[in-house]
This record gives structure tokens, sequence and C-alpha cells, in this order.
């Protein structure tokens, strides 16, 4: 199926060229200056039917044969929703499926532990700040939250009704119930996960920054943050006044 899709992106783009050409030709052949425009517009129609001719060979070569004669090679709007709606489907067959989502679940879950290792137990070591130094680990699990995201969308059914959702931000109602309701639905199970995992790990390494700069012990609150996340944070507050280190400042004003 993935060689199908890119067999048919192909010829999407050698279909568009070969409509392209002749027109161009026909217009290069016309003369400029001088030339009644009854002339120009025999000109142009006696290319009509070979640029009817190469279009519909290539709407051949890119489109089933039933599709055009269902709904006719000039019903352009047709033709391209059709398309669209091929390639979409290819895509949910083959990319975005619901194992693809359990797939992507896995790792959100499980490959950003050993990254949690580094902060906690070697706060000072080379690899720890190669990695942790710059953004690129948080950017990774944020695509992997992404994928989710994407593939549940695209699959049908594959996100929660909006209705259950708008009822979690329902003062009026029971919004601690409507977020139960939500969990029957794996994909938002997924993307909420990931979701507080990856932003789990982006405030412990604001914690391991903030501990090196400033010379105050990390270590701890970085497993609080990993294991139930803003109590970490709060310990690591804490630190920093047990310390005599004082609170982190405005960093705006550093900036």
């Amino acid at each position: 199926k993935h060689e199908v899709v890119t067999s048919r992106l192909f010829l999407c783009i050698t279909s568009a060229s070969i409509c392209i050409i002749p027109a161009t030709h026909a217009f290069l052949a016309m003369p400029k200056h001088g030339v009644p425009p009854t002339t120009r517009s025999n000109n142009i129609d006696s290319m009509t039917p070979i640029i009817s001719t190469h279009k519909e060979t290539a709407l051949n070569m890119v489109l089933p044969c039933d599709l055009i004669s269902a709904s006719g090679a000039d019903d352009v709007v047709t033709i391209s929703t059709s398309t669209s709606s091929m390639l979409v489907s290819s895509l949910t067959d083959t990319i975005f499926t619901t194992d693809s989502i359990k797939g992507a679940f896995n790792v959100a879950t499980f490959l950003p532990q050993p990254f949690w290792l580094l902060p906690i137990l070697l706060p000072k070591a080379d690899i720890t700040k190669k990695l942790f130094g710059d953004i690129k680990v948080i950017t990774l699990f944020s695509l992997v939250h992404f994928f989710i995201v994407t593939a549940s969308i695209l699959q049908p059914d594959g996100t929660a009704p909006m209705a259950e959702f708008n009822d979690v931000f329902d003062p009026s109602g029971n919004p601690q119930a409507a977020m139960v309701g939500m969990m029957q639905y794996p994909n938002f199970v997924s993307e909420e996960w990931s979701h507080v995992l990856t932003w789990d790990l982006f405030v412990g390494r604001w914690i391991w920054l903030d501990g090196l700069k400033r010379g105050v012990f990390a270590s701890h609150s970085v497993l609080l943050c990993n294991l139930i996340g803003p109590p970490g944070l709060l310990l690591h507050l804490a630190t920093c006044l047990v310390t005599g280190k004082g609170l982190p400042g405005n960093e705006i004003e550093d900036a």
C-alpha cells in the first residue's frame, strides 16, 4: 500500500506536466502582435482537442476508470476530493492505525524513563548536559504526542465526541464525572497520557537546569517530578528556600 500511495503521488505530478505542456506550446505558438483576436481565438480552439486528450490520459493514469466515468473528467472538484479521500484512506490504513497509536503510547510511556535517570543519578555528567542541555529530547516526545493526535483525528470515530469533552469544562455540570467518562476512549487516553508525560519531562528538565545554574541539589526533586509531577516542582522550590538560594528569579528580567 505504501507503493500505491507513492506511485499515485508521482503520477499526479506527471499528469500535471502532461496537461501543462500542450497548453504551453499553444501559448508560445501564438503570435503576440499584429494578429486579429479572431485568429488568436482560432489558434486556441485548434489546440482544445489536444489538451482535452492529454487531460483525459493524465486522469486515467492517476484515477481509476470507474471514478472518472462516474464523475466526469471535467468535474475537477469531485475528482480532487475523491483523490484526497483515497490518499487519507491509504494513510489511515497503513500509517495512522490503531496499532500505531498503541505503539506510540508505549514509546511515550517507556522511552522517557532512561532519560529521567540521567538528571537524577548523573546531574553533572557530560552526557546529561549534552542530552538535556538543549530541547531535542523534549521535541522528540512532543512529536510522539503529535503523531498520536494526528492518527486519532484521522481514525473513523477516533476521537471522543466534542459534546462530552465540553462537559469537562462545564462548571454547572459534573466535570470530574465527564473526565472519567472520557477515559473510555483509548485514543483520548493515549493523547492525555503522552501529554502529561511530555510536560513532566519538560518541568523536570527545568528543575535540573535551575539546580545546575544556582548550585541547588535537585535530584530528589527531579525524581518526584517524574513520579507525581507538580509536587516535584514544589519540592525544588522548598529546597531552594531551605538552602538559602532563594526562589528562582524573574527570568524575563535576565533576558
